[in-house]
């Protein structure tokens, strides 16, 4: 079992499809951005975390000035050899103890509203993921109150937009939290079907896809701002068309993916330090007399 010590960190990058077949940030050309540590793994209470990185970014880069250093995980954490819902959870653990407090996300996804096309930039501002506590965090029922409003944070949100508007390519559109689309949750890793987008769209999800849900949940328990950077690469039309045409569009994923990426790093390395919105406060602690008589 690894017995590596844990940096102590306020900030983490999670990265996934968003980025997957790019080294990061090494195959992204961001000046300022280093790997301080590479090939990392970490022991939980739920076995090994690997394929973490130490990333540096240089002072000229950040939003206070100073140079940061930031854990970046590959691929939600997820195994190489196997299907691991509880993935997220190791992750969170780690950034946990790590002391984070600003997290950002990449994954594709797939749309579920007509007016969402492929290739277009989102944020989301909601989820719809109805089996939340299968791999939860918390200490028990007693301890904590963790809301389920503000699950993605306005102000890291605003600037992954303000960056994305700079960057992402002028023939797509780029969504914002204030957009209020709302993602919801499949665990996969197969794709939805036909009925399957059906009914999460009638439920109100516009957007779908396998990480997004469970790493906001998780972000809340411990208490930390999260935003995402996610593009669609399945168009809503797409799951309804014969069995012979692909739901994932072809070359969305590879020819976004350096694009994406450069947004996340930018987009971390201007996160501010300190509270500026009320994601850390929406989870409270309960009083500790709820569990004392039984």
């Amino acid at each position: 079992m690894s017995n590596t010590k844990i940096p102590k960190v306020k900030f983490a990058l999670i990265t996934g499809s968003t980025s997957w077949g790019l080294r990061i940030p090494e195959d992204i050309d961001e000046q300022g951005v280093k790997v301080v540590a590479r090939d990392l793994s970490f022991a939980t209470p739920w076995g090994e975390t690997g394929e973490w990185k130490l990333l540096e970014f240089d002072a000229k880069l950040t939003a206070d000035g100073n140079a940061r250093r930031v854990l970046c995980v590959f691929s939600h954490g997820w195994p190489q050899d196997q299907i691991d819902h509880g993935a997220s959870r190791r992750v969170f653990w780690v950034l946990r103890e790590a002391g984070v407090e600003r997290v950002l996300t990449g994954s594709t996804i797939g749309s579920l509203n007509k007016g969402i096309l492929e290739r277009d930039f989102v944020i989301a501002s909601d989820i719809i993921e109805l089996t939340q506590t299968a791999y939860s965090l918390l200490p028990g029922r007693f301890g904590y109150d963790c809301s389920g409003k503000q699950l993605f944070c306005p102000v890291c949100a605003k600037i992954v937009e303000d960056v994305a508007r700079s960057l992402w390519p002028a023939d797509a559109r780029v969504y914002g939290h204030s957009a209020g689309l709302v993602a919801g949750h499949s665990w996969g890793p197969r794709l939805q079907s036909p009925a399957e987008a059906n009914a999460y769209r009638s439920l109100g999800a516009d957007i779908i896809n396998h990480s997004l849900a469970p790493e906001a949940t998780l972000a809340r328990e411990i208490g930390v701002c999260f935003a995402n950077v996610s593009f669609v690469t399945a168009p809503y039309l797409n799951y309804f068309t014969p069995a012979n045409i692909k739901v994932l569009g072809a070359d969305t994923q590879r020819t976004l993916a350096p694009i994406a990426s450069r947004i996340a790093l930018r987009s971390i390395a201007r996160f501010p330090e300190g509270a500026q919105c009320l994601c850390s406060g929406l989870r409270s602690s309960q009083p500790s007399t709820n569990g004392e008589r039984r």
